[in-house]
């Protein structure tokens, strides 16, 4: 979290839920399978399970969420009856002091109820986001395959990107922290034995565990692009879309909705913006310059 704290949108700016429900009918419209709710911190939003329920009523079969989990407790439940099917929870590290500096929160107890929570809820799968950074957290990649090596969750190694909310927060990362997908495989192959590589249309690439009972995952956005098979698009809570998570900010749909645009012009609209969606983003670990990218406002 920025040091400085975070400067909250003001409310009239968002989407709101009829707004929300109009954009998914148009979405599903236009094919989309998949959709994953995000942040910034979704367990934020009241209407979440509503948001949820539509989804399900629209017949998306592939459900997800993005959370830090710090108040995945008190909602797993009403969650998963309104239709949340996989979950993914952030969390950098299992030291108390470490995870109060990066988060600004003492919470680390809190998010780890809410992972065995969403395991008992039958959640599946349940995935661990896992931000490695040299400073704060290599030393912890094997307690991390350990833990999925005992329990029936999917750790999900990450590679740090130069968002502006990395290198300005409390953790207090820059250029030195980045750690290569390959040093992050090695350490994780010290503690515990993978298999062969599952296939995937994801961007990650995914290891049952021989010797245990959960899955190793890894995500290298900055070593190894995976650009050519990325299928996503981003709608953030003020209604822009933007088609590479390092890309601009492109259409705004919130603004169509509120000057009467039918639901064929703003499927038009939709359809135009995707295909200038960008071959590959720019970052390399030579040049990793990224500064103006707040992943607290459009999530994973």
């Amino acid at each position: 979290m920025p040091k400085s704290g975070l400067k909250f949108v003001s409310t009239h700016t968002l989407l709101t839920l009829d707004q929300l429900k109009r954009l998914l009918k148009i979405f599903r419209g236009l094919g989309m399978a998949k959709l994953r709710l995000t942040g910034g911190e979704p367990l934020l939003r009241p209407d979440l399970e509503e948001i949820l329920a539509e989804a399900q009523f629209l017949g998306i079969p592939d459900i997800s969420l993005t959370t830090n989990g710090v108040l995945l407790s008190t909602r797993i439940k009403s969650l998963a009856a309104a239709g949340l099917k996989r979950i993914n929870i952030s969390l950098d590290t299992f030291q108390r002091e470490r995870f109060y500096e990066i988060t600004g929160m003492d919470a680390v107890d809190r998010v780890l109820q809410g992972i065995w929570d969403s395991v008992h809820e039958g959640l599946e799968p349940v995935k661990i986001n896992v931000v490695v950074m040299r400073e704060w957290n290599l030393d912890e990649i094997r307690e991390f395959a350990l833990f999925a090596k005992r329990a029936p969750i999917e750790v999900r190694f990450l590679e740090l990107m130069p968002t502006a909310n990395s290198f300005e927060g409390t953790a207090g990362v820059d250029e030195k922290s980045f750690v290569s997908m390959d040093e992050i495989k090695r350490e994780v192959e010290r503690a515990v034995e993978l298999g062969t590589e599952e296939p995937s249309l994801g961007v990650a690439r995914v290891f049952p565990l021989l010797d245990g009972i959960g899955k190793i995952g890894f995500v290298s956005p900055v070593s190894n692009h995976f650009c050519s098979t990325c299928n996503r698009v981003r709608l953030t809570a003020q209604g822009i879309l933007k088609t590479c998570l390092h890309g601009p900010e492109s259409v705004n749909l919130k603004e169509a909705l509120e000057r009467g645009a039918s639901d064929g012009e703003i499927s038009d609209m939709i359809r135009n913006d995707l295909l200038l969606k960008p071959e590959e983003h720019f970052i390399r670990p030579d040049h990793y310059i990224s500064r103006t990218l707040q992943m607290s406002q459009v999530g994973g």
